[in-house]
């Protein structure tokens, strides 16, 4: 807002000083008390748009003839054709503006005076604009494109085209096309991420296509850079290189509060594949994946195990390893959502079951049984794990002191990797065995604790779980080594007895347990629960009671291959038949057991029986009989003349009859 003081104010009304000054006390006309520019005090500023519009005109006609007009072009100069523009009121323009504009007018005229003196007006632009440049110096942009610019919008009164217009006065507006934009936007923000040279190569090339009118008129590469800033990171992240990479770049995030949190209340579970080549048993170059265990509050690595892949048998191996390192049980657990983790007999499915997966209710889980609770992570949040960031340490400081590194991508590879493999200059799957627990317990769990509560500052993570365990809060849960074994023992679905007994699976194939007595329980819901390292024997739980009930031995006998002949086949052949044969007999001894009584005359039972309810046989005749006679002349009943006699039998003697029947049959 341009602010006029009372002096000058009294010249563009034309009366005195003190006249205005009493106008201000009055408040005839609207002042503000401000720092007076050159003295510093106190005094009245009158705001220009408070004056009537009659001085408000005079005052910016005043200003529009300092600033200069337009001198006439000459005919002999030739300009580029300007856009059409929409004009402003010079009054609409800031005082910094309007400076700008009364330096560009001095200019012009006086380039234009000059340029009147010679005839090979070329070398005067250039020698003009030398002398702007010592002149001026970095406070104004200039050259020879420049002044046959600004002089063009200055013949037409564009005061727009003589204000510097960088800086961000324009922002948001341009003369791009929206629709060349919105296909560019289209061609750059996908995931292939071309450049955006490439992409401004495309947009001509379909400009030139479909809009031939506005291909004179597109920015340049430089205008579509200025513009591609201006959308938001955010979004460019996500439509170029994805939306995980997006969201944990730019979403908020979580921070835990470990503070009310002890020792052993969670453990946090996750795999590493190693950065190491080592060699197998068999000889053969390979990576090694580890399972760990890690404890939220101190971030101890408590327990972890060894495989080829990571499965569920790792993930118990893992858990026994920390219980029986001497950390006890912990309250509860924080998986992932990996198949390894969410097996239906360690905790459950989490949130991978659905109805195909578990029809019916599954047996106790293990974590159930030594009174642990899961807890799954969000699909794809990595960084709520903090194991993850024990993983990168873990390479940075173990996998990269030894010889077989590989490094996690192809471009941390060592140069001599492939030679190394190839002289067999790499550590043995046993020997990485013996040095891990070396290089956890003491090269990790003792080295200073590196989480955020400030009272464990100085102290070391293994120091902190000592401390954190020994609080009154904490209970130290545990169990020893053969109760941990069956606390442990993996847990099959609910089955069946069968006619070959229980089973479980291994890779797709069924493994059959059995003893003598198992035919007398085909039909009888169960599960068994089986150790994998020692599969010869099996134990049977009733599903109901979840009471155990027996001990099933493996009967490798029922599987025999096609293929096997010879004294081999023979052998498990006859085995097979012989174990059938018992079980027949078994089965002929038991129901003899059953049917093993003196035999019962099933008819002179069921004789006796009747006979005792012959004296309720008693038939009582009517009084009122019609009597049926064999009378040929009798014309009330024709079609008699057939019968040739009735006979009467006496009842008394037909009862004697049977009386005398059953006699003898009780003699015989």
């Amino acid at each position: 807002m341009d602010y006029l003081t009372v002096k000058e104010a009294a010249e563009l009304k034309g009366c005195s000083v003190q006249y205005i000054k009493k106008l201000c006390k009055d408040g005839a006309i609207q002042a503000e008390v401000k720092q007076h520019p050159q003295n510093k005090q106190p005094c009245y500023m009158i705001p220009v748009s408070a004056l009537p519009e009659e001085l408000k005109g005079k005052y910016y006609k005043r200003l529009k003839a300092e600033a200069g007009t337009a001198p006439e072009l000459k005919e002999t100069e030739e300009l580029k054709p300007r856009k059409k523009v929409i004009k402003k009121a010079f009054e609409e323009y800031t005082a910094e503006e309007r400076a700008e504009i009364a330096l560009w007018c001095k200019i012009l005229r006086e380039w234009q005076e000059l340029r009147i003196k010679y005839k090979n007006k070329a070398t005067v632009d250039a020698d003009y604009v030398g002398k702007c440049r010592i002149e001026y110096g970095e406070s104004i942009e200039i050259s020879v494109d420049i002044l046959y610019r600004k002089y063009a919008a200055f013949r037409e009164n564009n005061y727009d085209g003589l204000i510097d217009k960088r800086g961000g006065w324009n922002k948001g507006l341009t003369s791009m096309n929206d629709d060349v934009w919105k296909m560019f936007t289209r061609i750059y923000l996908v995931s292939s991420r071309p450049t955006l040279s490439r992409c401004y190569t495309d947009i001509k090339a379909w400009t030139k296509t479909y809009y031939p009118e506005l291909y004179c008129s597109l920015p340049s590469e430089r205008t579509f850079r200025r513009r591609v800033d201006t959308i938001p990171k955010c979004v460019v992240e996500f439509t170029r290189y994805g939306k995980k990479a997006c969201f944990d770049k730019y979403l908020e995030y979580i921070e835990r509060d470990y503070t009310d949190l002890n020792a052993n209340d969670i453990w946090i579970a996750d795999n590493h594949t190693l950065d190491v080549i080592s060699m197998s048993p068999e000889g053969k170059p390979h990576r090694l994946s580890l399972t760990a265990y890690m404890d939220a509050k101190s971030g101890v690595i408590v327990g972890w195990n060894l495989c080829d892949n990571p499965c569920s048998q790792s993930t118990l191996l893992a858990f026994r390893a920390a219980v029986m390192n001497g950390f006890g049980v912990p309250l509860g657990v924080y998986f992932d959502n990996g198949s390894e983790f969410l097996t239906h007999d360690i905790a459950g499915r989490g949130h991978r079951k659905k109805a195909n997966w578990n029809k019916g209710d599954d047996p106790p889980t293990i974590l159930s049984l030594l009174g642990v609770t899961m807890t799954n992570a969000l699909v794809k949040n990595a960084k709520a794990k903090n194991i993850e960031r024990y993983f990168y340490t873990f390479k940075e400081f173990i996998s990269k002191a030894f010889s077989g590194y590989s490094g996690g991508t192809i471009m941390e590879r060592p140069e001599d990797h492939a030679q190394r493999v190839k002289n067999g200059d790499i550590p043995t799957d046993e020997e990485i065995a013996e040095l891990l627990g070396v290089l956890i317990n003491g090269g990790y769990n003792c080295k200073a604790y590196g989480g955020k509560e400030k009272r464990y500052s100085g102290m070391s993570r293994i120091d902190v779980w000592n401390e954190s365990i020994n609080s009154e809060e904490v209970v130290f849960r545990d169990a020893d080594d053969e109760d941990l074994t069956l606390l442990m023992a993996r847990t099959s679905r609910y089955q069946k007895v069968h006619r070959n007994g229980v089973y479980i699976e291994q890779y797709g194939k069924k493994i059959w347990f059995k003893d003598d007595s198992t035919v007398f329980n085909v039909g009888k819901e169960v599960y068994v629960r089986f150790d994998p390292a020692e599969l010869d024997e099996v134990r049977v739980y009733d599903r109901e009671t979840d009471k155990y009930l027996w001990t099933y031995k493996r009967a490798d006998y029922l599987n025999i291959p096609y293929a096997v002949k010879g004294e081999e086949g023979r052998n498990k052949i006859a085995t097979a038949m012989a174990n059938i044969a018992r079980n027949r007999k078994a089965i002929k001894q038991a129901a003899a057991a059953y049917t093993d009584s003196d035999a019962i005359d099933v008819l002179a039972a069921r004789i006796n029986e009747a006979a005792s309810n012959l004296d309720k046989m008693q038939i009582h005749r009517p009084k009122r009989i019609q009597p049926i006679t064999a009378d040929e002349l009798n014309k009330d009943y024709p079609g008699r003349e057939n019968i040739i006699s009735v006979e009467i039998l006496d009842e008394l003697a037909a009862l004697k009859a049977v009386n005398d029947k059953l006699e003898k049959a009780k003699g015989a």
